[in-house]
């Protein structure tokens, strides 16, 4: 595959907002898609006129930025910056400036531009994005900030990826999960933000669709000043402004924010940024979503949909493909991708739920197959090809794959009584993880490890060809590790599980590892976020717990786990 600035780029795809407008594509969720107008990242123009980043020093940021700023999309000559102005500050016919800087005091700006008026529009609610790709220098930390009608945003802070060839002595994440805003206080994010590492990875969940508390503790009430009210009235997102009305909410608080001002974020997604436990029926050629009122009617199922796809792309700064000319919206929108940090880290990311099967019993809409069965799949066809061809290729010194949902089976019991827990997690897909592991066994990479969001819990553990559950009686050897970062507020099994009193946290930890001996560290009571920086000789994860119920101001940081695993043995020694 060519490569261009830290991403690989295939030359039969086009620009995932290229004419989405305008393009006509016959059929289903695609077609919706293709008749929008959806935001657009767009190359500022050079600014010609300087008068446009005159600033009035006492002018109040959050008035005209009530989302303030947040940067993804990472490559080794730029990022794309984002943020959105308030309704009514918008003056009619004033562009937006933005620049960049090494300084925070913006004394040597290294680019200034502008976008023209005619692109901030109620249409895509007044959200902006600006790509940066060619314009800024490999593996440097900048500033940037936008500046509209005189008032500047607050300072945020970029970084982009390392040249191709290079070769970096460390790279960092901080690893970030299911952050329900109705269940709890960011004080994570605050933390987060003080972080001394070079991106963020979020693996999904950055919003809840829902507005009830639906997904909150049964114990406890919606937090304090965490009501929503959607525009449609529901209690489940399903409009376009019931979208935009949890993005709006979610990054307009003051935590959350910081943590996006300080970090540049390699964005995935998983199932609640549309429905809970979403899936494609391919009969139906439809999304599902098991949870929403009517959401198992294809076209109701399309409609939300494409709203929260819309939603996700005016407000995720994520760099995605479309291909108009493509009739399915599988071959159209790509969301999976990978970046390289020089040859010490290789990232894919991929998408576990635009073409995932249902489950495989326990909904009666389709015939109850066992999880093992050969043709059930997760990633789709292309999207596997993709992971294999993407193994076969990387020659980093870590292969790493951030991954949506749990990759290790989670199960009770032993043998033919054995039972697997997560049927939305790989567990229900075994066939194709057994064909993606054996791949992994023949490619061999020279380390490859796993990052893994989704669970609400904390877990490391290691990475196996096969569990026996293609072949019963074949032991494998461990190929790798996976580490999962803990919720930052979403319900874990603390909130949800009544414990003996005479249990403590481990209790539940040391019964889990008792089942499921490829387990070496689980953690089901704390929230918080992880932390995973690579070097040439280890890679290191680190868990910090931070109380989601405290207040943010006051909630304290405390390290819960360290594990190291060596360059070449896939090894978890707690430190």
């Amino acid at each position: 595959m060519p490569e261009q600035n830290g991403t690989r780029h295939r030359t039969d795809r086009r620009g995932f907002l290229e004419s989405i407008g305008t393009t006509s594509v016959a059929g289903g969720l695609a077609a919706i898609l293709a008749q929008r107008d959806i935001v657009q990242p767009v190359a500022a123009a050079s600014a010609t006129d300087r008068s446009v980043f005159d600033i009035d020093e006492t002018a109040d940021s959050d008035a005209t930025f009530p989302q303030s700023v947040a940067s993804g999309g990472p490559t080794s000559s730029g990022v794309l910056l984002w943020t959105r102005i308030a309704p009514g500050a918008v003056v009619s016919g004033e562009p937006v400036g933005v620049q960049v800087a090494t300084d925070d005091g913006f004394e040597d700006p290294v680019y200034e531009g502008t976008v023209p008026a005619d692109r901030l529009s109620s249409t895509h609610d007044y959200t902006v994005k600006v790509d940066l790709d060619g314009v800024l220098e490999s593996d440097r930390r900048y500033y940037y900030r936008f500046v509209y009608d005189g008032v500047a945003t607050r300072t945020g802070r970029c970084r982009t990826l390392p040249a191709a060839g290079a070769s970096p002595d460390s790279l960092s994440f901080a690893v970030l999960t299911c952050q329900d805003y109705q269940n709890g206080y960011y004080g994570a994010y605050r933390h987060i933000a003080a972080e001394d590492v070079d991106f963020v990875v979020h693996l999904g969940d950055f919003i809840y669709e829902s507005a009830d508390g639906a997904y909150t503790s049964p114990t406890t009430d919606i937090k304090d000043g965490r009501d929503i009210d959607l525009p449609s009235g529901g209690d489940l997102a399903e409009s376009l402004a019931d979208f935009r009305t949890l993005y709006r909410t979610y990054k307009g608080n003051e935590f959350l924010q910081e943590g996006l001002e300080q970090h540049t974020v390699i964005h995935g997604w998983d199932d609640h940024e549309i429905g809970n436990n979403r899936y494609w029926d391919d009969e139906a050629d439809a999304p599902v979503l098991p949870d929403m009122d009517g959401g198992e009617r294809p076209e109701r199922a399309m409609e939300i949909t494409a709203d929260g796809i819309q939603a996700w792309v005016e407000y995720v700064p994520a760099r995605v493909e479309f291909d108009p000319s493509e009739s399915a919206l599988q071959d159209q929108l790509r969301l999976w991708r990978d970046l390289q940090f020089g040859d010490l880290v290789d990232l894919t990311v991929t998408d576990e739920r635009l073409y995932r099967d249902g489950p495989p019993c326990g909904d009666a809409r389709i015939t109850c197959t066992e999880e093992e069965a050969q043709g059930r799949t997760m990633l789709g066809r292309e999207q596997k090809q993709y992971f294999k061809d993407w193994l076969s290729e990387s020659d980093a010194v870590w292969s790493v794959w951030a991954n949506e949902v749990l990759t290790m089976p989670l199960t009770v019991g032993d043998n033919w009584s054995q039972i697997e827990l997560l049927h939305d997690s790989w567990d229900g897909f075994q066939y194709e993880r057994w064909e993606l592991m054996q791949h992994v066994a023949d490619v061999d990479p020279r380390n490859f490890v796993v990052l893994t969001g989704d669970l609400h819990a904390s877990l490391a553990g290691y990475v196996k060809a096969g569990y026996g559950e293609i072949e019963p009686l074949q032991t494998y050897d461990r190929i790798g590790v996976e580490l999962m970062t803990p919720a930052i507020t979403s319900v874990n099994a603390a909130d949800v599980v009544d414990f003996p009193s005479d249990w403590d946290d481990d209790a539940l930890a040391e019964l889990t590892k008792g089942q499921n001996d490829h387990l070496e560290y689980v953690d089901w009571h704390q929230h918080g976020y992880a932390v995973v920086e690579f070097t040439r000789d280890h890679c290191t994860y680190t868990v910090y717990g931070v109380d989601k119920d405290a207040d943010p101001r006051d909630a304290e940081r405390s390290t819960l786990a360290r594990y190291r695993t060596p360059d070449g043995d896939p090894v978890l020694t707690e430190r």
